[in-house]
């Protein structure tokens, strides 16, 4: 008798809770357990005038998945630290992010020595990092589909610098590179590709970031009176070499990062308009009418032609992380990671908006992600091909663009 009453006072609970159950309207976004994706971004050092270019594009791309319903039902929650562009506090913040955050994904990682200094960390827990990095050691060796980077690396960049001054005439060069794992990886393609067109190089000298003065480098290099000058640097180096190159009187042209002569106008404001004249400078874009890059800016409050790579970059490595979790079913990163190609390799229509891309990946619809920062494919090693960069030249303080490099 006991155990029938009990058996019946069960089940009418079962019932009520069943009924209350389907009366209920589902749980938001906001009420279950947000899926968490870290943003390791250079808030501070070097990288400091593109943190918060990276952040805010993080937050756009967050954003627009959250209002596109989220992924597998949970909202995005971004979690930003900053490594400070140096590896010793990239790692330190990395560890946090993982083991104390519990994020899915490490996305920004401006920095290549940061990038080098994490990867181990991200796939010994199998965490996917999609980095900004350049160096061509970030996707060295066996990956696991958990590192993407979504930067030109240092090899194509160098051979698109010699593209720019084939273009432009010019016969000789030297070369000032900063000691960095990135611009240093730019510099064999650029002399190959440079010498194989008929190039010479005159000269190279290396230096360090932060030195008092550049101005033995700057008369060495300069001195010998080359057509051009490829200043392999960031905009700190580079503001200060060229306005000691102005100073000196030097006429040579001066070849430049995107991220370090355009920096959205930082270059210009550092030097001043009359030592920025004449600047060149080269950087992936996006190309043509980029339906994903013009929802970016419109996320950011940014008017159509504004150029913002690493933000660009950043939004596209948020936007496929979620694709890769929704596609996946999974938030484990050794799992969805390997999702990641297919979303920009497929053979299928192009969608650039995030939430019409999620809306396809859920009705079982063929599609492929066209980028906002470039409309680009993934090599098996994580490196990203069929690049666009943009050859800029800076006049009467502003960047023009003066043709496309493939």
């Amino acid at each position: 008798m006991l155990t029938t009453y009990l058996s019946r006072r069960a089940l009418l609970a079962t019932s009520v809770a069943l009924a209350a159950s389907l009366a209920s309207p589902p749980m938001s976004l906001a009420q279950q357990s947000p899926i968490r994706i870290g943003l390791l971004a250079p808030l501070t050092g070097i990288g400091g005038p593109y943190g918060q270019e990276e952040e805010q594009a993080a937050r756009a791309a967050v954003k627009i998945i959250n209002d596109a319903g989220g992924v597998l039902g949970r909202s995005l929650e971004l979690i930003v630290a900053d490594d400070e562009t140096q590896p010793t506090a990239g790692v330190a913040a990395a560890r946090k992010l993982i083991d104390v955050d519990k994020v899915a994904s490490i996305a920004g990682v401006w920095s290549s020595a940061v990038a080098l200094a994490v990867k181990p960390i991200t796939l010994e827990k199998g965490v996917l990092l999609t980095v900004n990095g350049s160096a061509d050691e970030i996707t060295d060796g066996d990956n696991k589909n958990l590192v993407w980077r979504f930067q030109t690396n240092g090899k194509s960049w160098g051979e698109a610098f010699s593209k720019a001054m084939a273009k432009d005439g010019i016969k000789t060069a030297s070369i000032l590179v900063l000691q960095t794992p990135f611009t240093q990886s730019t510099i064999q393609p650029f002399r190959k590709s440079f010498t194989d067109a008929g190039g010479k190089v005159l000269d190279e000298v290396s230096f360090n970031a932060g030195q008092p003065s550049y101005r033995v480098e700057v008369e060495r290099i300069f001195g010998k009176k080359p057509d051009a000058v490829f200043v392999a640097a960031y905009i700190n180096e580079l503001s200060a070499i060229a306005k000691e190159a102005f100073r000196s009187g030097y006429d040579s042209k001066i070849y430049a990062f995107g991220n370090a002569a355009g920096s959205n106008g930082q270059f210009v404001k550092n030097v001043g308009a009359e030592v920025a004249e004449g600047v060149h400078h080269t950087q992936q874009v996006p190309v043509g009418k980029s339906a994903a890059y013009s929802r970016y800016l419109k996320e950011i409050g940014k008017p159509d032609g504004t150029i913002m790579t690493f933000g660009a970059q950043v939004f596209d490595q948020i936007v496929l992380t979620a694709l890769a979790i929704e596609k996946a079913k999974s938030t484990d990163g050794v799992r969805f990671g390997v999702e990641v190609p297919a979303l920009v390799n497929a053979d299928a229509p192009s969608i650039g908006d995030p939430a019409e891309a999620l809306k396809a990946l859920r009705a079982g619809k063929p599609f492929r992600y066209a980028g906002a920062a470039s409309d680009f494919r993934f090599a098996p090693n994580g490196d990203q091909t069929d690049l666009t960069f943009g050859h800029f030249l800076i006049k009467a303080g502003d960047s023009k663009l003066v043709g496309e490099i493939r």
